[in-house]
């Protein structure tokens, strides 16, 4: 299975986000998790547009690009509306984003958002809540969501539909994600 985490955090301690980070995560049949590849974005204005890119090979496709920075600038950039962040440098809250479901043709057709905050001094992760993307007609964007999972009161604006289904599609456009022979649930 393949997921990413992306974590937002106010560097400069004005309270907004300034910095992204995405980690790619690869977690083979029996084995941990392994971190393949992590990409960083930052905001320095805190405008909600990032400026700086460290994109690498995001798209997996074996070159650097500007495809790279187009692909790392919408997500970060989405990402930040979201107003999911930390303060300073810490990784309490974070999101991870999945394929739930593939289509008959192995095409992602369901994505699984996950908020989750570290709550306890022992870094125990708590779901704050769940939002699932349906892509129906498999063309690579994300028509509806469904909000799920535990209804806590927490901040950020996860509930955004709509900067939910550009975060499902700037997800999708990554292209990381598992063949359908290993569908995940």
């Amino acid at each position: 299975m393949r997921y990413l985490k992306a974590t937002a955090q106010d560097r400069s301690g004005n309270g907004r986000a300034d910095m992204v980070i995405l980690q790619f995560f690869e977690r083979p049949a029996g084995d941990p998790d392994e971190l393949v590849h992590e990409a960083v974005a930052v905001d320095i204005t805190a405008d909600g547009a990032t400026e700086i890119l460290l994109p690498g090979d995001i798209n997996f496709d074996g070159y650097r690009s500007a495809e790279d920075k187009a692909l790392l600038k919408t997500f970060s950039d989405v990402f930040l509306q979201l107003n999911w962040f930390n303060p300073g440098e810490t990784w309490r809250r974070y999101l991870t984003m999945r394929v739930a479901r593939w289509s008959g043709g192995g095409v992602p057709n369901m994505l699984k958002l996950s908020f989750h905050q570290c709550c306890t001094s022992q870094g125990r992760r708590v779901l704050m809540h769940s939002v699932v993307g349906y892509d129906g007609d498999n063309d690579g964007i994300v028509e509806s969501i469904t909000h799920s999972g535990p209804k806590r009161d927490c901040s950020g604006d996860h509930r955004d539909s709509d900067a939910t289904k550009a975060l499902c599609d700037a997800f999708l456009a990554f292209g990381w994600h598992t063949s359908a022979r290993f569908k995940t649930v």
